[in-house]
Order: structure tokens, then sequence, then C-alpha cells
């Protein structure tokens, strides 16, 4: 029924629910075929194939593809740029998935430059139905996160905001606006938290959240994301009531949209057995990390990396309740889970061989627990340095077991 220009405009503009929903492996072959028609209809370097070239690109890189993607992104910019006139904001976009493809292939330098340019182009054409400097102004905030540069960071978030409240003005029925200007503030939010400003973050976080209830309703993945993170900050701060309150919220909403058997549905569900843990309610934290852990194991196998988090959590529940023949096989098998997809020599490797000492110590099993300290001090020590809270949290747990064996010795 329609040309393949109007084909492939319509199909980018219907996959992206698609893609923001991770259904990726139902668009693919779409976006296989596609490509081939139009190679075929328009020829290898028309700009119609550069767009699906891009949206193919972004697939590959969603499913780990990462060479087949920079492949296609190159083809694609290669295109755009020979066919379209200087410095048109597709051109910009395509710098910009450029910029986040290598950022994952840890290619710093050359994700800043594409960064870079993105900026330059997209600042052009800036404008409430094409917000592409928003867009690169959060990703290179993040980059920045990442690198440990938080200031420079925050500096973006700041300036991305900026941005969005003078195309609001413009516009201020335009809907877009609102939705980049919510997850651009729980971004900021993120990072405040991690800063130390938990004031700040806690302000960004209720911004987020109303712009995002007006904006969707009071039932959107969105939301729940944004509760997770105030919920996180609350538990951070001791306010466990709070805290409880916004992870069962989020729960709730997870499960009206059918979202359960989804890692972020795992996720919450762990962290609100933490705050029940702190709430020295030991069965329900035990219900919830039993089936957080069920759902991790079904939706991202029994050997990742975030189920094992979920094995320790429940190894240190059993260890506070002196379940210690219950503890240990979580423990050694979150060890295993670690040093097998991390390496042995991950900071998580050494968080978890503390908690197996600590788990030893209390058996009275005080040697294997002084050479399982010291296993995790070595490798925390030369991942952090010896001024880390987790290096000065495990020195002290050797430390008092040595004192706790010599005043055994004197008695």
């Amino acid at each position: 029924m329609l040309e393949p220009e109007e084909l492939i405009s319509w199909f980018i503009g219907a996959a992206e629910p698609f893609y923001r929903s991770a259904t990726w492996e139902v668009l693919l072959p779409m976006y296989e075929e596609l490509l081939g028609s139009a190679e075929r209809e328009l020829g290898p370097e028309a700009p119609g194939t550069a767009a699906v070239l891009n949206g193919l690109a972004g697939l590959y890189r969603y499913t780990g593809k990462l060479e087949e993607a920079l492949k296609l992104y190159s083809r694609a910019l290669t295109i755009r740029e020979k066919t379209l006139s200087s410095d048109r904001p597709e051109i910009g976009d395509t710098f910009g998935e450029l910029g986040i493809l290598y950022y994952v292939m840890d290619r710093p330098e050359e994700a800043l430059q594409c960064y870079n340019r993105a900026l330059e182009i997209q600042e052009k054409f800036l404008s409430p139905e094409n917000p592409g400097a928003v867009r690169t102004l959060n990703r290179m905030a993040l980059f920045y996160k990442g690198t440990e540069k938080p200031e420079k960071a925050e500096e973006l978030f700041n300036r991305a905001l900026g941005i969005l409240e003078k195309l609001a003005e413009k516009e201020p029925e335009n809907r877009k606006i609102p939705a980049y200007t919510a997850g651009t503030l729980n971004n900021l939010g993120v990072l405040l938290s991690e800063m130390g400003k938990l004031e700040e973050a806690e302000e960004r976080y209720g911004q987020a959240l109303k712009l995002q209830e007006k904006i969707y309703g009071n039932e959107h993945p969105q939301i729940a994301q944004t509760l997770n993170n105030l919920a996180l900050l609350y538990f951070q701060t001791t306010r466990y009531e709070k805290a409880m309150i916004l992870y069962t919220r989020s729960l709730e909403i997870m499960e009206k949209l059918g979202k359960t058997e989804h890692a972020g549905f795992a996720t919450t569900l762990n962290n609100l057995a933490g705050v029940y843990v702190q709430k020295n309610r030991p069965e329900k934290a035990l219900e919830l990390y039993t089936r957080a852990l069920e759902i991790r194991e079904r939706v991202l196998g029994p050997d990742n990396p975030e189920v094992a988090k979920t094995l320790n959590n429940l190894g240190e529940l059993h260890r506070i309740l002196g379940q210690h023949k219950k503890a240990l096989p979580l423990y050694s098998r979150a060890l295993k889970i670690y040093e097998n997809t991390l390496g042995p020599t991950h900071p998580d490797v050494g968080t978890t061989l503390n908690n197996l000492a600590g788990l030893h110590e209390s058996m009275e099993e005080y040697e294997t627990a002084i050479d399982l300290y010291e296993k995790a001090l070595d490798i925390i020590e030369k991942e952090y340095g010896p001024d880390h809270p987790y290096f000065k949290i495990t020195r002290n747990n050797l430390l008092g077991l040595y004192e706790k064996m010599e005043r055994s010795w004197r008695s």
C-alpha cells in the first residue's frame, strides 16, 4: 500500500513502542527484511536505506552484537553525510547513537568525540519536536558519571533542564517536553544521591514523579522506576517505612502492567526484602528474597551476577537468623558465580569473601575466617585502596576476630 520511503517512515514510528519495551526479537527480522527491501527499491546509498540501517544498528547494540552495530552505524553515517545537506539533524542523531555504542565498547575517547559532534549539530535544529540535544546532553552526563566526573555530569544534566524549560515556554502543551524533563530529573536524582547530595536528590525525584503522574497517570513503568529510586534514597537515610510504601507501590504498578517476569521486578522485590530485614521481619524478607531469586534465575539464567546478589542477601539473612548450614551453600554459590563471570579479583568477589568469612567466624571456624578475610582485603585494597569504606569494614572485621581469639585464649 505504501511507497518504500513512506513504509520506512511508518515502520520506524510504529517500532518505537517495541524499542521502549525491549521486545527486540519481534523487531529484528522485520528490520532485516525492511533493509533488504530498501536496498533493492531505493538503492544501497539512499537516505531511506540509511534510516533503516540506523534502526537496525540500534537493535544489534541492544542485543550485544556490537561489531555488527558499528558497521551499520558507520554505513548509515557515510550515506547521510553524502546525500543530505551539511549538518542535518539525522546526521547528529547517528553521531549520538555512535557515541553510545563506543561507550558500551569501552572506547571513551571516540564516544566523547561523537557526542560533541552530535551536540554541535543538534543544537542548531533544537525544537519541541526535535529535542535531540537534550538526549545527547543526558548521554554525555551519564558518560561523565561513568568516568567518575560527577560535577561535569551534574552540569550537563542542569544544562539539559535549562533547554527543556525554554522549550516548554515555546510549546506548553507539548507532551514530549515534560516527559524528557522527568527523565532528566530522574537521572540527575540518581547522580545527586551517589554524590551524597540527598536532599537535592529527593527534591529532583519528587519533581520527576509529579511530572510523570501528570503525563502518564498513576500506573506507568517510568513511575515505577522513579518510585524505586526514591525508595532507595529513603532506605539509605533509614526512613524504612517510607521506603516500604514506595517499593510496594512500585511492585503493584508492575504487577498491573504484567511485568512480573522482569529483572526490574526482581530488583524491587530484592530491595523491599532489605527493608523488611531492617524492620526485623525476617519471614517476610525471606519470602521476597526467594521470589526475587526465582525470577532472576528464570529471566537472567542461573549464573548471572544479579542472581549472586540475591544469593548473598539470602545467605546474610540466614546468617543473622543463626541458620549457618543454610547460609553456607548460598554464599558459596554466589562466590562461584562472581568468580566465573566477573573474574577472581572483582570487588564483588571480595565482598562475598568478607560475608563468607563472617559466616565461618559465627561458626567459630576462626582459621578459615582469617584466610577469607585476608583474601577479601587483598582484592578490595587493589580495587579501591586502603581508605575505602569496604576496605575499612573488612579490616575491622579481621581485627575484631583477632581480638575475639585473644580474649578466648586468655580465658
